[in-house]
């Protein structure tokens, strides 16, 4: 019993060496073409190969057109992360790839990427990295500044209003924010006492005109304005002086047309002049208030025109011009506002609605300028890939400036005529912050 135990157990061993064994074999069957397949696409798009002899550069990939005869050294590098280099095999810590070995022989001048003289190697690779090209020209910039803006009230036609004298409230005629009132209605009568007693001087002056002689005149005309400082206007003033009598409950009319606002106040309150009682806006006309950035913040000036639209009235546009600058920018953005005044027909823009807002600067001729999509932006620096005469390509640090509807405006870096890439650009530059890289690393090594 434990010989045949024994012998189970031998067997059980043979047969796991076995398994493991044609499970390596077959893995390194399935690894072993992708890895030869990755340095071979790597050795002719890099130009990088690992036994670096002179028939590889012959490949139709990217080779160092500007070298210098140096001994050949290999470094492994991160193919996503440039910056990561090291001397033997292992993972990025960034992104947990394996490193690339590189070929390097060290540069005299600055890194050039350049395609091989074959045609058919041309044509392959600019294909493969889909390369289109333009050429750097002057052109007419419009200074174009797409932005937003909110839909603010008017407020050199916003009335607040206060009592001009403490009293009670009654027979109010609003109730709620929003609603509209016309110019003249009533909004309210007031029983104040101080109004009840300068009516009352009001009528004693008038009836003691006889007995006051020249001096009469004088007196009715301060009575009467008196009353104009409580509160009360010209009719209503007319009416006590016609029925000699005095009006307890005194009506309390709306300035001007519009929409309440900001309502404190109900039925029966006893109220104060420094009560704000409401507000009365008036929206036949109304201000957008547009944001505008650093960047674009030198064009401004009042009398700036601008298009006007909203996602609320699909197909309309309103025009107006910039009024006013206001002195102070906003704490987080730094964005400058400007105001808009807008004739506000059928009221049909309503306070803090949001608006599209294109504000047109003027032109700014003859100026440098390339396509927004061939910046290479990695928000410390801009660059570009410069295709050279003799068909290499080179990354260029440059300047910008103004940038109109992808346009961008270019202040130092290129000039009229040279040709830049459109696409396969990043690609291009990452090739060269490799050579850059390891010829940094590669001169720290040999000062050492």
């Amino acid at each position: 019993m434990q010989y045949s135990v024994f012998i189970s157990k031998r067997l059980m061993a043979l047969l796991s060496v076995l398994f493991f064994s044609m499970a390596a074999v077959v893995l390194l069957s399935i690894v072993s073409p992708v890895v030869a397949a990755q340095e071979i696409v790597h050795s002719a798009g890099d130009g990088h190969d690992p036994m670096a002899t002179e028939e590889s550069a012959k490949l139709p990939g990217l080779v160092d057109s500007k070298t210098v005869s140096a001994p050949t050294q290999f470094k492994y590098v991160c193919p996503m992360h440039p910056q990561i280099i090291r001397d033997h095999e292992g993972v990025c810590p960034i992104c947990g790839m394996d490193l690339v070995k590189q070929a390097f022989k060290q540069s005299s001048g600055a890194p050039k990427i350049s395609i091989s003289n074959s045609a058919s190697g041309t044509k392959g690779l600019s294909l493969g990295l889909a390369i289109r090209t333009t050429e750097v020209q002057k052109t007419t910039l419009w200074k174009f500044i797409p932005t937003f803006g909110k839909v603010v009230m008017d407020e050199s036609k916003l009335s607040h209003i206060h009592p001009r004298a403490s009293g009670w409230m009654s027979d109010l005629q609003v109730r709620a924010d929003g609603e509209s009132i016309e110019k003249g209605a009533l909004l309210y009568r007031l029983y104040s006492p101080e109004i009840v007693s300068a009516q009352q001087d009001f009528l004693q002056v008038i009836q003691s005109r006889k007995r006051l002689g020249n001096s009469a005149a004088a007196l009715i005309e301060s009575a009467k304005i008196r009353l104009e400082l409580l509160g009360l206007n010209s009719a209503v003033i007319q009416q006590i002086k016609r029925q000699r009598k005095v009006i307890h409950k005194v009506p309390v009319y709306a300035p001007q047309s519009g929409v309440i606002t900001d309502l404190t106040v109900q039925e029966g309150m006893y109220i104060q002049p420094k009560t704000k009682l409401m507000s009365i806006a008036d929206l036949s006309t109304v201000w957008v208030e547009a944001e505008v950035l650093p960047l674009q913040q030198a064009w401004i000036k009042t009398g700036v025109t601008s298009n006007l639209t909203t996602d609320a009235q699909p197909g309309r546009r309103w025009e107006s011009a910039i009024s006013y600058i206001y002195p102070e920018t906003d704490l987080k953005t730094q964005a400058l506002t400007v105001r808009l005044p807008v004739i506000n027909e059928n009221q049909l823009l309503k306070p803090n609605q949001f608006m599209d807002v294109e504000l047109y600067a003027g032109p700014k001729h003859n100026v440098l300028a390339i396509p927004l999509e061939a910046i290479i932006d990695d928000g410390m620096t801009k660059r570009v890939v410069v295709k050279t005469d003799s068909g290499s390509f080179k990354s260029v640090e440059i300047t910008t400036g103004m940038q109109s509807d992808n346009i961008v405006e270019v202040n130092s870096g290129l000039t009229t005529g040279q040709t830049i890439v459109l696409s396969g650009q990043f690609l291009i530059d990452s090739e060269s912050k490799i050579q850059s890289n390891l010829r940094r690393l590669l001169s720290t090594d040999e000062q050492e």
